[in-house]
C-alpha cells in the first residue's frame, strides 16, 4: 500500500470546517488511498491550531488508526539537530517528518507549505514529491 506522510496544515483543515483548505484537503485524501503518516511532534502542532471539538476529532482519527504515527527515539536528535541547523525557518515537526521520510522512504508529503518543502531535502539529497491541499 502507497504511504503518505501528513504535516500540520492539511490535518488542521481537515479538522476544522471553516479553514480555507478544507474542502481541498478532503478531496486529497478522498482521491488517494493510501496510508497516511505523521509524527506527535505534527499532532501537536494541530492540536494548537484546533478548537477542542476539533482536538477531539483528531484524536480520534487517530485512535482509529487512520493516521499512523512513527515512533521518534533519542537516537533520531543528532538528525533533527542536523536539519534544523540546515534549514533555518524549519520548525521541529517538519524536522521530523523529514526525518521520517528518510527512515521510512516515503516520498510524498500531504502539505500546504509549499514554500518549504520544496527546499527540504532528505540526507541523501531526495527531495519529496508534494500533494498540496
Amino acid at each position: 500500500m502507497r504511504n503518505i506522510i501528513v504535516d500540520t496544515g492539511p490535518l488542521v483543515a481537515l479538522f476544522h470546517a471553516r479553514d480555507k483548505h478544507h474542502e481541498a484537503a478532503k478531496a486529497v485524501l478522498e482521491s488517494n488511498p493510501a496510508a497516511l503518516v505523521s509524527t506527535w511532534p505534527v499532532i501537536a502542532e494541530a492540536c494548537h491550531f484546533l478548537a477542542e471539538a476539533g482536538r477531539r476529532a483528531l484524536l480520534t482519527f487517530v485512535r482509529r488508526g487512520a493516521l499512523r504515527l512513527e515512533a521518534l527515539s533519542v537516537e533520531d536528535v543528532p538528525q533533527l539537530d542536523e536539519l534544523l541547523a540546515r534549514y533555518e525557518r524549519m520548525d521541529f515537526a517538519d524536522a521530523t517528518l523529514v526525518l521520517i521520510a528518510e527512515k521510512t522512504g516515503i516520498t510524498e508529503i500531504f502539505t500546504i507549505d509549499r514554500r518549504d518543502f520544496e527546499v527540504y531535502r532528505t540526507r541523501s539529497g531526495r527531495r519529496l514529491r508534494l500533494l498540496l491541499a
